[in-house]
């Protein structure tokens, strides 16, 4: 086979010892396997390879994959056969050596028995795995897949071809597998299923060796074309096409030689002459499989053991995660506290903004969140909600007309002289019409920037924290931040309530006051009433006109105010006129005064609130978290014990290290 034929062994050796730690289904091995249409032949591929007869009845056919390991063993007198099926520990003592009189037949009708319910009917997606070492076997390691199959019989499942065409498939899409695909030369090259299924898998033909059977069965005249396939000039593939002649179904009690010795005789015809000895016949086509079994594994070992370096890197960063086993809560409350005092600086930096950058670099591509803010730069962040609130409480009294003050200054008044702007007016217009609506506005704000920044804090906990004690830290910030909200209502409740007298001693208001009059437009003065004399004066000239006097006499001065057409408007109507034109005044004496008093107040509800909510309570606050934390409850601390999930989830990682370490130190060697 190899000159060097202990070096394949090895290598073959390296790779089955890989596959018996059962991680196949985490690992992609290199690997050989058979595959092609039922009774296309796939059977008699194998036996000519491995001298193993393997059955050909319908009831026997392959339900199974079954991979046949040659292994080379000079300490042996003779072949030695053993099989096993993973998981199946009654089956594998029973087989660990197949004792006379127990035929290979036997082997297989107990796998069937094993894996399939109803021989005929039932696919497993289990391996059995046969083992033939022995002095004379030259080592390969080779993997028959069920044949590909269209139609059901009446007592077969009829999704029977999906499940073949499932199991097949999870060994042909896999990059490390050689393919072996068996070609009958009694069809059509081009309808063949194998093939068809190789290159959808394998587009390029790089992993593909087409196998020819039954060569015997060409038809005359066909023989030529068949010919030009072999040497590769028709359908074009890598690695060629290789050809054997198995033994028919009437042969099959023909020994092993005795088959070779007849294949021999066939290919000794003049037309087959042209095909090199090296692609034609079992022993042939073993020597080629063998070679590029090994070049192949040769191959992919330094790639598959850097997988397997980086497999254990990430299964010990997940076993880390997990954190170190906890049994008690005694064991529990020191693991807490010792995470609690690597977990306080780093938050504390955070609402700082000396942000932890391999935490901004996982979450750099998430959206924002409902806000519009970026919860992973708070400060800017909360700035931007700061700016927003503001902004939003200078809206409320933008718009303050004249005439909505004067209709206010009228409902509000009480014994105040004419002219008097009234403080308890004053304190009732702020307090009707302007705290309320404050109030709404601040509370909901406030709650935006809770969320926010509870969301926040919590994502940032979630990431950095111990991940053992990390259901205890969001469970007791979870309890921290629903308290900070009941302390963050009240005290907007009382920042707002302490408006509700207005007071301020700020210079800014006395200045706003005054610029706010010098844009005040004055309102025109109602026209005056009339005094005494000018009372007087229009009664004599009245007098004068209804007697027929025509001459005023020399102390009448002046003329009548009105003429006899226009008659004074009643008294009552004048007494209106001079009320309102006293609220008017009024009003507009009190507007400059509410307008810079509304600011100044309203900017200083916005900085208590901001400051004595989130920045008190849950930016300097969080240090009464870190106590919460510290004094949780043996129910809170209760999680950190290790759960049954987590016992198996750590046990699975463990067995996962071992096992892969060991398929290292194999790769190693």
């Amino acid at each position: 086979m190899l000159d060097a034929e202990s070096e394949y062994q090895s290598v073959i050796d390296t790779i089955n010892c890989i596959q018996s730690h059962g991680v196949t289904h985490r690992l992609s091995i290199p690997k050989m396997v058979i595959v092609g249409d039922q009774s296309s032949g796939k059977s008699s591929v194998l036996e000519a390879i491995t001298k193993l007869s393997f059955p050909r009845d319908k009831e026997m056919c392959t339900r199974f994959a079954t991979q046949v390991n040659l292994r080379r063993n000079t300490a042996l007198e003779k072949d030695v056969l053993s099989a096993r099926i993973e998981g199946e520990e009654e089956f594998n003592n029973l087989f660990r050596v197949v004792q006379l009189p127990m035929t290979f037949h036997g082997v297989i009708e107990q796998a069937v028995q094993v894996l399939c319910k109803k021989k005929s009917t039932d696919i497993s997606d289990k391996v059995l795995e046969l083992t033939l070492s022995g002095p004379t076997q030259t080592p390969l390691t080779i993997i028959d897949l069920p044949g590909f199959i269209s139609t059901t019989s009446n007592d077969q499942d009829k999704s029977l071809p999906i499940t073949i065409s499932a199991i097949n498939k999870r060994y042909l899409q896999d990059t490390r597998t050689m393919i072996i695909a068996v070609v009958q030369a009694n069809v059509d090259l081009n309808t063949t299923r194998a093939l068809s299924e190789a290159s959808e898998y394998d587009p390029e033909g790089s992993r593909t060796i087409p196998i020819v059977t039954k060569p015997d069965c060409i038809q005359n005249g066909l023989l030529p074309d068949w010919i030009e396939v072999l040497l590769n000039r028709r359908r074009t593939m890598c690695h060629g096409y290789l050809v054997l002649r198995n033994a028919g179904f009437d042969q099959k009690e023909l020994s092993w030689e005795a088959a070779r010795l007849e294949e021999q005789r066939f290919f000794e015809a003049d037309l087959w002459n042209s095909i090199p000895t090296d692609r034609k016949g079992r022993d042939a086509v073993k020597k080629f499989l063998g070679n590029l079994l090994f070049e192949h594994i040769s191959r992919e070992i330094p790639i598959l053991k850097r997988e397997v370096d980086a497999a254990i890197d990430t299964f010990k960063r997940d076993l880390a995660a997990l954190g170190i086993p906890i049994a008690n809560t005694d064991e529990a409350r020191i693991n807490l506290v010792d995470a609690t005092m690597r977990l306080q600086p780093q938050v504390m930096a955070f609402l700082n903004a000396d942000y932890n950058h391999t935490y901004l670099a996982t979450f750099k591509n998430k959206p924002v969140d409902s806000s519009g803010q970026d919860p992973f730069f708070i400060r800017s962040s909360l700035l931007g909600l700061y700016k927003k609130y503001r902004a939003d409480m200078s809206s409320k009294d933008s718009g303050l007309p004249i005439s909505e003050v004067v209709r206010l200054v009228a409902r509000y008044k009480g014994n105040d002289l004419p002219g008097f702007v009234s403080f308890t007016t004053f304190k009732n217009i702020i307090n009707g019409h302007f705290l309320d609506g404050w109030r709404s506005i601040t509370k909901a704000h406030v709650n935006t920037m809770h969320t926010h920044l509870t969301e926040a804090i919590s994502s940032f906990i979630t990431h950095v924290a111990n991940p053992t004690a990390r259901d205890v830290f969001t469970h007791v910030f979870g309890r921290f931040s629903r308290l900070q909200a009941i302390e963050i209502e009240k005290t907007i409740q009382n920042i707002i309530d302490d408006e509700a007298t207005p007071f301020t001693f700020s210079r800014h208001y006395a200045e706003t006051v005054h610029k706010e009059r010098s844009k005040t437009t004055r309102i025109p003065a109602l026209p005056r009433e009339p005094s005494s004399a000018e009372l007087t004066n229009d009664i004599e000239i009245a007098t004068r006109t209804a007697l027929g006097l025509s001459t005023p006499p020399s102390s009448v001065t002046g003329t009548p105010r009105t003429s006899q057409s226009e008659s004074p408007p009643p008294f009552s109507q004048q007494q209106q006129s001079t009320n309102d034109w006293d609220d008017v005044h009024t009003s507009e004496e009190m507007i400059p005064c509410l307008r810079a008093y509304l600011k100044t107040a309203r900017e200083r509800i916005v900085d208590k609130v901001l400051m004595e909510t989130i920045e008190r309570h849950m930016i300097k606050g969080i240090q009464e978290y870190f106590s919460m934390v510290l004094s949780a409850t043996n129910g809170e601390v209760a999680c950190m014990l290790e759960s049954p999930a987590l016992k198996r989830q750590r046990a699975d990682l463990e067995k996962k290290i071992s096992d892969f370490e060991g398929i290292l130190e194999e790769l190693s060697k």
